[in-house]
């Protein structure tokens, strides 16, 4: 047994023992983010299974950390609200995480260049976080949610600094943004000494 499987049983685990103890505190709400995040967890074995799409296991464990922080924490338990460094060091973490994504993608074809490989993965990573804000946007138009936190009047001030210029969903999105660019270029330079 290697550490990411020893990994993946704890992850699975953890997220068992919280169901049953949401169950039992007929807190059923948070159930429902569990259960995503345990589906969403499998993601790359099934790309491995259907694409032999292999993903190196830091990007794994980042990946699993990603979901339990956003679904869970972040949105269940409104920790996006609470902390105000939570939503840009989740961004963070997925520029980092997902820069193995896209190498394990263009790895599928062998003679390609290092550097080519990387500048993927680095675009990849961003190309990821471009569609999810575009997905924040479509959310909020439907339904009238704050997910890129724009209303003026809104539980969560944390997110906008209070000498902005700029309305808050736009300081939101721009620092989602930057903050995944920072996470990518800097796992794009530690790639390139591990490749």
């Amino acid at each position: 047994m290697n550490l990411l499987n020893l990994c993946e049983i704890i992850f699975r685990c953890t997220l068992f023992a919280l169901a049953v103890y949401h169950m039992f505190k007929r807190d059923f709400k948070l159930l429902k983010s569990l259960f995503l995040v345990f589906a969403l967890s499998f993601l790359p074995e099934l790309s491995h299974a259907l694409f032999q799409i292999k993903i190196d296991a830091f990007s794994i464990f980042v990946y699993w950390i990603i979901l339990f922080m956003a679904l869970y924490l972040g949105t269940s338990l409104y920790f996006y609200d609470k902390y105000k460094w939570w939503d840009r060091a989740l961004h963070f973490l997925s520029g980092v995480g997902f820069v193995g994504f896209g190498i394990a993608f263009a790895g599928i074809s062998s003679g390609i260049m290092k550097l080519v490989i990387l500048f993927f993965g680095f675009t990849f990573s961003i190309t990821l976080h471009v569609i999810w804000e575009v997905l924040e946007y479509i959310s909020d138009c439907i339904s009238h949610g704050n997910a890129q936190r724009w209303q003026k009047v809104n539980a969560s001030v944390n997110h906008v600094s209070e000498k902005a210029i700029q309305p808050a969903g736009l300081v939101d999105t721009m620092n989602d943004i930057i903050c995944c660019i920072i996470g990518a270029g800097v796992t794009t330079l530690v790639w390139w000494f591990i490749l």
